[in-house]
């Protein structure tokens, strides 16, 4: 499907104190800001309406109020359905479903020359998304409140979304890794986590410190390190990159509709895109994903807002 238009449109509100969240100048406030079709010709957005396989979970209405905010913009659009049960494994079986389905897209998006843009209900997308992109090593530049980096081991909850870096490192489920039709896992060293702020169990955070992925935590709504050293150790690594970014990296005043509890304390708009500068700067994107926008728990479609700026500058950065 294509949705067929001229501009990505992001219209900013006159509110003080949300500009100040969102890092906008006064020179943008309350005006429409658009970039021309030429710019999103050759971007792809694909719709995973799923939280780790349910598509009946709120979050699973998150891809599809993107696209229709986007609608009439010249985007191609292509929509990822999970193939019927039942699924023995639970969420698992039905994750691993999904995410085959995904890499194939993914697969195909890629080898028409086109950006693949994923819009997730969680953050397990991830794993197709990589598992498409492994025949070739590729970095991951990871923007999240939480680490994903739990396994079946340490994991309190089970939660799969919760264990999703874990998985595209390669350190479980990797069963479901290969029948995603994934190759060699992420090193641990072509990874940049931004942005974390909650992690949990303790396990998490002691698996994550004895690990060689490159941490920036959030605190206080400031950086622990500087993003750009980190970036420019990974360049020296690899020279494609898979962007994710989780909405719950940003502080809940800036995206409060996100799946989890809102985590304080996080990144406002400025720092994403920075984030999203940096990356494209210094690497030649491969793919990204917008992953739990969970429009229920949004407030004043700030969230919405958010997601469209950032796709506007990866229009801009990547393919335009």
């Amino acid at each position: 499907m294509r949705l067929d238009a001229t501009r990505i449109l992001v219209t900013v509100p006159d509110d003080d104190g949300l500009q100040e969240e969102h890092g906008l100048g006064r020179a943008q406030r309350g005006r429409t800001r658009g970039c021309g079709a030429a710019m999103v010709a050759g971007m792809a957005l694909i719709q995973v309406p799923y939280m780790a396989g349910d598509g009946h979970h709120p979050a699973s209405e998150g891809p599809s109020r993107l696209v229709r905010a986007l609608s009439g913009q010249g985007v191609e659009v292509e929509r990822v359905d999970a193939p019927p049960g039942p699924f023995p494994g639970g969420a698992v079986d039905a994750s691993a479903a999904v995410n085959a389905e995904l890499a194939a897209v993914v697969r195909r998006t890629v080898a028409a020359d086109r950006f693949p843009l994923v819009l997730a209900g969680s953050c397990d997308a991830a794993i197709g998304v990589t598992a498409a992109l492994s025949r070739r090593p590729c970095g991951v530049v990871w923007v999240d409140a939480h680490a994903d980096f739990n396994t079946p081991a340490s994991s309190v909850s089970g939660f799969l979304p919760g264990m999703s870096l874990a998985v595209v490192t390669g350190h479980c489920h990797r069963d479901v890794w290969r029948e995603v039709g994934g190759r060699a896992p992420v090193a641990e060293s072509d990874v940049v986590l931004v942005g974390v702020r909650s992690e949990s169990p303790a396990e998490e955070s002691r698996r994550l410190e004895r690990s060689a992925i490159q941490v920036v935590r959030w605190r206080a709504g400031e950086p622990s390190r500087d993003v750009e050293r980190c970036l420019d150790r990974l360049a020296s690594r690899v020279d494609r990159i898979y962007l994710h970014i989780d909405n719950d990296a940003f502080d809940p005043r800036v995206a409060p509709g996100v799946v989890d509890d809102p985590v304080p304390g996080g990144m406002t708009l400025s720092h994403v895109l920075h984030v999203v500068e940096a990356t494209a700067a210094r690497f030649h994107l491969a793919a990204a994903t917008i992953a739990t926008y969970t429009p229920r728990n949004d407030q004043h479609d700030r969230t919405l807002k958010a997601d469209l700026t950032v796709i506007e500058l990866l229009a801009r950065r990547v393919v335009g």
